[in-house]
């Protein structure tokens, strides 16, 4: 195998210690932009952030369709949430991500419901992460994706 890992991940920014937004990063590249922001007042309004739908869809979307066309072991998409999942062209890409041929790992906000990851395929399972379980999932992760890419 040996072709690595692609795909998102997301965090949130801080600025003097206040959350300001969330970066979105391509790992294939490395190439960061925003989600969201507070000091924004364009793009879909999610919460007290308005996401910034044109690094979502060149960051996000871009990063997605390489991964699910090109040669990797692992595609990872963190997350899939609500500011996300404002963009019909994410909602696509992450349909065809996780019915696709890759392995993937990918975070749910919990308690949502996106019919795009509800018909997830065969073979997936699905795990909540809690304080008291992160560290066994952890290991659980890191086995499963040994076995994913033969390790």
């Amino acid at each position: 195998m040996g072709r690595g890992v692609q795909g998102i991940t997301t965090r949130e920014f801080r600025e003097k210690g206040q959350r300001v937004g969330f970066k979105i990063t391509d790992l294939a590249t490395g190439e960061e932009g925003w989600l969201a922001r507070k000091d924004s007042a364009a793009g879909p309004r999610v919460g007290s952030y308005h996401v910034v739908s044109e690094d979502l869809e060149r960051i996000g979307v871009g990063a997605l369709e390489r991964a699910s066309k090109g040669p990797t072991d692992i595609v990872v998409v963190d997350e899939i949430g609500p500011m996300e999942m404002t963009s019909m062209s994410f909602r696509n890409t992450v349909s065809k991500v996780l019915n696709g041929d890759h392995a993937t790992v990918a975070t749910v906000k919990f308690g949502s419901h996106y019919p795009e990851v509800d018909r997830i395929r065969e073979g997936s399972m699905l795990q909540e992460i809690t304080k008291d379980n992160r560290e066994e999932i952890y290991r659980m992760l890191i086995e499963q994706i040994d076995d994913w890419i033969g390790l």
